[in-house]
């Protein structure tokens, strides 16, 4: 593996993903809100439900696109990619959220960069691993690269990033 792959997931990441991540959280919350009749329900869930919806996508897009630059094909060098691509969007985010915590105070913002630390531990480079990877095993088995049955744990792992990133918020931020 080409470690110039690694520095375009990081920067897809960062730069690619993360900013567009901010736009499209903000034009879902008000598409959604513009079509739904009862709002109590999807304010108190919002978060939890379009953040993985949206976020998600736009990373395996990081990955995608340093994979496409630098083509790279062992399944450790894909997945040190998918974590690369997950931690330049984490880093990302946790600026955004250092400087929008700035005008709360300095003890505000301390504890807001200790609680995004600590999460940091199993947070989106984990999400993007799993979907990345997870698609990975999919499209190698259905191009009968592997055995069949990676299909469905490729599916599983797939499905596990939504379901990871859905509760990690559901539980740390409702």
């Amino acid at each position: 593996m080409k470690p110039l792959v690694l520095v375009f997931a990081l920067i897809g990441g960062f730069f690619i993903t993360g900013w567009l991540a901010g736009y499209a959280n903000t034009f879902s919350h008000e598409w959604v809100t513009a079509r739904l009749s009862s709002k109590n329900f999807f304010y108190r869930f919002e978060d939890a439900i379009m953040a993985p919806l949206v976020e998600e996508p736009l990373k395996l897009a990081a990955f995608i696109f340093a994979v496409y630059v630098v083509p790279t094909k062992s399944y450790k060098g894909l997945l040190l990619v998918a974590i690369t691509a997950g931690l330049g969007f984490q880093i990302s985010e946790d600026f955004s959220y250092i400087l929008s915590d700035l005008p709360d105070g300095f003890s505000y913002t301390i504890s807001g960069i200790l609680g995004r630390t600590i999460g940091a531990v199993s947070s989106h480079w984990l999400y993007t691993s799993f979907l990345a990877m997870g698609l990975v095993l999919i499209w190698c088995s259905r191009q009968k690269l592997i055995s069949s049955k990676y299909s469905l744990i490729g599916m599983l792992y797939a499905c596990g990033a939504f379901a990871a990133h859905l509760l990690e918020i559901y539980l740390f931020e409702i």
